[in-house]
């Protein structure tokens, strides 16, 4: 963690508002991206990352180690993320598939086959992958932010990785 933003979580948590707004600048894409990896939809991830913030601002007090603060804001995410899941447990949402010239690189067909794969994962394999690909999280880091054992990040790292090769095997197959 850089010293600058150390500052900046050392100043929200005694209550700064510009500290927390440029933590939320420095943030929200990176954000953004990982909860349209994991629930697939645009519009969901944007209110994933609103409540993810808001979170974060009511409890900053409770962070004890400012340096953690990255694995700690993921934390809240992924939490939004599974709440999202619950409440609609029965829907599955790909709109960001149709709507892509915001989402990813130009719309390309392989940028969107690659989505779509993604958006087809178990729910497990898609969070890791997220995780590690959309925010270069180190396995440790995806270990502590789920709360779960290294060996099951690179166990469902592994699975969503060759459910991924073959998904994307018979895109290009059917195109």
């Amino acid at each position: 963690m850089e010293v600058e933003e150390e500052i900046m979580v050392e100043a929200a948590k005694k209550g700064d508002k510009k500290a927390f707004e440029a933590i939320v600048k420095k943030y929200h894409n990176v954000l953004y991206y990982t909860a349209l990896g994991i629930v697939g939809s645009g519009w969901e991830a944007l209110d994933i990352c609103q409540e993810t913030f808001i979170k974060a601002f009511n409890s900053i007090n409770s962070l004890k180690d400012k340096s953690k603060f990255r694995s700690w804001i993921n934390r809240i995410l992924v939490n939004k993320c599974n709440d999202y899941f619950r409440k609609n447990k029965n829907e599955v949402c790909v709109d960001f598939i149709e709507e892509t010239g915001g989402f990813i690189e130009e719309g390309s067909e392989e940028s969107i086959d690659l989505l779509r794969a993604l958006s087809s994962l178990k729910e497990n394999s898609r969070v890791v992958l997220t995780l590690r690909y959309f925010q270069d999280l180190s396995l440790k880091e995806i270990a502590a932010i789920l709360d779960i054992p290294e060996g099951t990040v690179k166990s469902r790292l592994s699975n969503g990785l060759e459910e991924m090769r073959k998904l994307m095997k018979g895109y290009k197959n059917s195109g």
